[in-house]
């Protein structure tokens, strides 16, 4: 049961949950509520109920990758925390799957039979829409795709990767059950629909988001986006560089003359600093000549190339420490206010433990900020060859922070412009994005403006991931 600022309605819907004989275990995701919605589920007194506090609001899809990752029942509900869903409905659902029939059972709304409330008939054309569009990707014959109710055998659902964070996740689901080729059955539920005065969230951007899904998470895409993947590099070939290490620093020459893309990360992570801060893989140390501005930096990176460039840089700076270490030793006693990792979590394998290190390098209260590369759909051949394991999503990133021992204070995309960039020049041409010329001209002509753009403002996606966290007590 996900649930977000539901604290009209939460008491009754678990009361009715509880009161269905079908219950093992009722799993509750809240998604950073701001209400009373958490006081009002811990007043409940049964060894049935597990919550689980998700670090900031991160949407349903992120909830209820949570939850089924929590799941061990072997039947597995979705339940949304409002009253439009009826729990005396479970019987129906699972019918198919106790007797051997299905792996997995959608409700359907719109199935003859069952009462359902009145309400809009836009939302209802919609519905039908990308019922019937998801339909002829996956080659179902659903008539209520987007249906909150679905029920899995445990080890269908544990066994697909939910990536949507949001309402996309009805589709994802759908598309990956039937390319997994499960058995899916349908039966007819009721449905007590809420209106938006009432606390109905859904909007038409989540429809939009819904229709890329679809097409997203299709055999269709993956055909296309293998084909895509095996277009000649024509930009970099492998005898170019020597190693990761030649690759990066070549990248990193191209970026000293980004001013004012590094004065804008900068800005981000300026408000979060303390007196004494260690800042992971300096590079050639454009952020960390700002870093030092009034404070003691411990400048660390894993090239010997790179420390003798940060050595001679800093040789008369007496409140910069240059080290040549890795992540795994930087607890080393020593405590500092603020780490620092610019586009470096990403190259490192676990990057779960490495964060836990981090933790225990940190005073109490003592915060982390980490900028990273955004988002799998803008892997490129290029990321691959500088050393990049992974792209992050935002809740992928802030929940690895939030098991790490951090609390979140900041969490949103970065550079909306250079996403698109990206996805355009590495992604689709196999080209280097890093081109001294083209990261000049993006820097004078773009940056400026698009950081007085962006200020204030969380946007839905972005070249870059920027999250803060705070050691919690």
């Amino acid at each position: 049961m996900p649930c977000y600022n539901e604290e009209e309605t939460i008491a009754t819907i678990i009361e009715q949950v509880l009161a269905s004989p079908f219950l093992a275990e009722l799993i509750i995701v809240d998604d950073g509520s701001r209400d009373a919605t958490v006081s009002k589920v811990r007043k409940f007194d049964d060894p049935r109920i597990k919550l689980f506090l998700q670090p900031t609001n991160l949407g349903k899809g992120a909830a209820l990758r949570r939850g089924f990752e929590e799941a061990s029942a072997p039947f597995v509900i979705v339940q949304d925390a409002d009253l439009e869903y009826d729990p005396a409905d479970y019987g129906r659902v699972l019918e198919p799957l106790l007797n051997g029939q299905a792996d997995v059972v959608f409700g359907s709304r719109f199935l003859s039979g069952e009462p359902r409330r009145v309400l809009y008939f836009w939302h209802s054309v919609g519905n039908k829409m990308l019922t019937t569009l998801s339909n002829m990707f996956t080659n179902l014959n659903l008539t209520d795709m987007e249906t909150c109710y679905k029920a899995f055998r445990l080890e269908v659902i544990q066994s697909i990767d939910v990536e949507e964070d949001r309402f996309g996740f009805e589709p994802e689901i759908t598309a990956k059950v039937a390319g997994g080729r499960w058995r899916v059955w349908e039966v007819s539920i009721g449905y007590a629909g809420r209106t938006y005065a009432e606390g109905k969230k859904i909007t038409w951007r989540d429809g939009v988001r819904a229709a890329y899904s679809i097409a997203r998470y299709s055999d269709v895409w993956r055909s296309v986006r293998g084909h895509l993947d095996r277009v000649p590099d024509r930009e970099i070939p492998p005898a170019e560089f020597d190693d990761a290490d030649d690759r990066l620093a070549d990248v990193l020459h191209s970026l000293e003359e980004a001013t004012n893309y590094t004065e804008w990360i900068y800005s981000l992570v300026e408000p979060h600093l303390g007196n004494e801060v260690l800042e992971i893989g300096a590079g050639h140390g454009e952020l960390t000549e700002k870093l030092q501005r009034g404070r003691v930096v411990t400048a660390t990176d894993l090239s010997t190339r790179s420390i003798d460039r940060l050595r001679s840089r800093f040789a008369q700076s007496p409140n910069v420490d240059i080290r040549l270490v890795d992540i795994a030793a930087t607890a080393d006693g020593r405590l500092y206010d603020s780490v620092v990792l610019v586009n470096v979590l990403e190259h490192i394998d676990d990057d779960a433990t490495a964060l836990e290190k981090l933790r225990g390098s940190l005073r109490p209260g003592g915060r982390v900020c980490v900028f990273v590369p955004a988002f799998d759909g803008l892997y490129s051949d290029f990321d691959q060859r500088i050393g990049h394991r992974r792209r992050y999503r935002r809740a992928q990133l802030v929940t690895a922070l939030d098991r790490a021992g951090f609390a979140i204070t900041d969490a949103r995309y970065i550079n909306t412009v250079g996403a698109v960039a990206w996805w355009i020049v590495a992604r689709q041409l196999g080209q280097v994005p890093t081109r001294q010329w083209s990261v000049s001209i993006y820097d004078r002509l773009v940056v400026p403006s698009l950081r007085r753009i962006e200020a204030g403002r969380s946007p839905r996606f972005g070249q870059s991931l920027f999250c803060v966290g705070t050691v919690r007590d």
